[in-house]
């Protein structure tokens, strides 16, 4: 097992909002960049456009937490601890 680093949620917020204007989804994109601005994190649903932000959101390590009923939430405040190399296949762009 390799070492461990810890990322910022916010980084890993702004990265899933790259991805997701880059895959052309706007609606998705601009609901992230909104509570990214706005808010300390984001409640994420079971709509499409939520399931688009979570899915990006796990693709660059971050991991919402489940909350009441059918929402997960996902504060841009934390930190997100991953392995190295994992860190470099995501944010060096190996993925």
């Amino acid at each position: 097992m390799g070492t461990t680093i810890k990322v910022s949620n916010r980084e890993i917020a702004i990265r899933a909002f790259d991805h997701l204007r880059h895959e052309r989804k706007s609606d998705s994109a601009l609901r992230l960049a909104h509570h990214l601005l706005h808010y300390d994190r984001i409640s994420i649903g079971i709509g499409e456009v939520d399931w688009e932000i979570d899915m990006a959101i796990q693709k660059f390590g971050g991991n919402p937490r489940t909350g009441y009923r059918y929402t997960a939430h996902f504060s841009f405040k934390g930190e997100t601890e991953m392995e190295k190399e994992r860190y470099e296949e995501i944010f060096n762009g190996k993925e």
